[in-house]
């Protein structure tokens, strides 16, 4: 048999041997934090933070599926915060106070990922998810006696959920055969998007870059 038969009947077997290793695929759990880089919509006035959970059940020897509950703190840029004043002043006749805002969002999503096939204790993967973004954009309802607005009482449309989706890129050490240490970068995009009853000045849609680090902690 030739070295070119050899070759091909390797990853044949490694191709069929895969999918069979499905059932005992390893399932991981850990905790992530992340921080967003200032950029098209993340100001540079506050500390911004991402902290959260994630689950990831490896259906196959490189591919696995999972849930994501990470809780956002998204300080917003000028550029995105002036953008939001203009929505706000059409569609409530209210306006921003104050020269900085952030809002918080709560991120419930599912994820596919992909591990980069490697013998090494370093491991390079690609993760994408979606899911359903409930953003909370802490605006402050007390007005002055008398004041006319459209908003009933405290709180009340702040609140909506949205989808939205996210791509992240990380590298894991395999500090232990049940614990794993790593990088990670992801991109953020949350469809906030809405139009005043005016027909202009719409709300654009919100993405953040975030750089972090987490642990997961794996079993059988």
């Amino acid at each position: 048999m030739t070295s070119a038969k050899v070759l091909m009947l390797t990853f044949a077997c490694l191709a069929f041997a895969a999918p069979a290793e499905a059932g005992v695929g390893a399932t991981s759990f850990g905790a992530q934090m992340n921080f967003p880089v200032p950029a098209r919509d993340i100001g540079d006035t506050q500390l911004g933070m991402d902290v959260g959970v994630t689950l990831t059940r490896m259906e196959y020897a490189y591919v696995g599926v999972g849930a994501d509950l990470i809780y956002h703190y998204w300080p917003a840029s000028a550029g995105y915060e002036a953008a939001f004043d203009r929505y706000l002043g059409s569609t409530r006749f209210e306006a921003l106070d104050g020269s900085t805002w952030a809002f918080t969002a709560l991120q419930v999503t599912g994820h596919v990922k992909f591990v980069a096939p490697s013998g090494l204790r370093c491991t390079p993967w690609v993760q994408v998810g979606a899911g359903g973004y409930g953003l909370n954009r802490n605006l402050d309802e007390r007005r002055p006696v008398g004041t006319y607005a459209w908003v009933m009482g405290p709180g009340l449309g702040n609140i909506s959920i949205v989808p939205g989706g996210y791509g992240e890129v990380g590298l894991d050490f395999h500090a232990s055969s049940r614990v794993v240490l790593g990088l990670d970068a992801t991109f953020q995009y949350v469809r906030s998007r809405d139009t005043s009853w005016t027909g202009v000045n719409d709300l654009p849609d919100f993405s953040a870059f975030t750089v972090g680090t987490h642990v997961l902690f794996g079993w059988e």
